[in-house]
C-alpha cells in the first residue's frame, strides 16, 4: 500500500475530481482548501478524511478500484491513526 500520507493526498484528489464529491466533502468536513494544503501530512487530518469517506461504501469501492486497493486498505488505514476526539 501506498505511504499513508500519499494515499489520503490521492483520495483527496480523487474527491476533488467530481465538483458535487468535493462540495459534499468540504460541506460536511468544515475543510478547506488550506486547510487541505497546510494539515495533509497531520494523522488526525487524516483521519478525520478517512472517516468521512468510510461512511459511504460506494465512494470506498469506487476509489479503491481506481487505485487498484483491496476495500478493506482504508479501513485498515483508519485504524493506524489516532482516534477523533
Amino acid at each position: 500500500m501506498a505511504h499513508q500520507t500519499d494515499l489520503i493526498i490521492q483520495l483527496i484528489v480523487f474527491l476533488a475530481q467530481d465538483e458535487a464529491r468535493f462540495e459534499r466533502f468540504v460541506s460536511l468536513t468544515g475543510l478547506g482548501v488550506d486547510d487541505i494544503r497546510k494539515r495533509h501530512a497531520d494523522p488526525v487530518f487524516q483521519a478525520l478524511v478517512l472517516d468521512y469517506a468510510l461512511q459511504d461504501q460506494s465512494l470506498v469501492l469506487e476509489f479503491a478500484t481506481s487505485q487498484e486497493l483491496r476495500p478493506d486498505a482504508l479501513l485498515k488505514l483508519r485504524h493506524s491513526l489516532p482516534a477523533q476526539t
